[in-house]
């Protein structure tokens, strides 16, 4: 009996050594951005009215992403119903851009949508009207 008690206590001890074992901490793989989204507008800064919005878009390595869908959606979070869409233009050298209308100032968010590929990347970007 003695002997089942030693073994049961020794097993426990085990168990619960290796279950405060640390084990080592996961790596963040994913801090790194897939996509750089660069915003420009024309006039700057951007005002109320007709907008040129201009999109800087490159890879984790800054190089420039040519040949993307670049699809743009703007929307006032503050006054629902008030939004638009679009896909923005290719430059080239990574630049693309599209011509908005912003019917009021504010904050307002744009969604870009950049894809090539197997790239399906998405930001939500804040943006100030004038």
């Amino acid at each position: 009996m003695r002997k089942l008690i030693f073994i049961s206590v020794l097993f426990l001890l085990s168990v619960l050594l290796a279950a405060c074992g640390g084990a080592a901490a996961p790596v963040d793989t994913t801090s790194a951005k897939q996509v750089n989204i660069a915003v420009s507008t024309n006039p700057n800064p951007a005002v109320k009215g007709d907008v040129e919005l201009l999109f800087t878009i490159t890879d984790a390595d800054g190089n420039p992403i040519e040949g993307a869908t670049v699809d743009v959606s703007a929307d006032h979070p503050a006054m629902a119903g008030m939004g638009m869409s679009g896909l923005a233009t290719e430059q080239g050298g990574g630049k693309y851009s599209i011509k908005a209308n912003f019917s009021d100032s504010g904050d307002w968010k744009l969604t870009v949508y950049v894809r090539k590929g197997e790239l399906d990347y998405k930001e939500v970007i804040e943006f100030p009207i004038q």
